[in-house]
């Protein structure tokens, strides 16, 4: 998977950051499954952050 994101093509940021989210959010119901809350909540603070960076910014076309 690593090797897609790094590859000589260099994906368009948004597209990684959203391949990133992705893959967090998969591994939510696995950690609290696994009873780890701690984990589970660490890793929601990362999703939210990285949703907020991308919230921050511009997308193309915009204004």
């Amino acid at each position: 998977m690593i090797d897609r994101i790094e590859d000589g093509s260099k994906a368009d940021l948004s597209v990684q950051r959203a391949l990133a989210i992705v893959l967090m959010r998969e591994v939510l119901p696995l950690l609290d499954t696994l009873g780890e809350n701690v984990a589970a909540g660490h890793l929601q603070v990362a999703i939210d952050t990285v949703l907020g960076e991308a919230a921050s910014f511009p997308t193309e076309g915009s204004c």
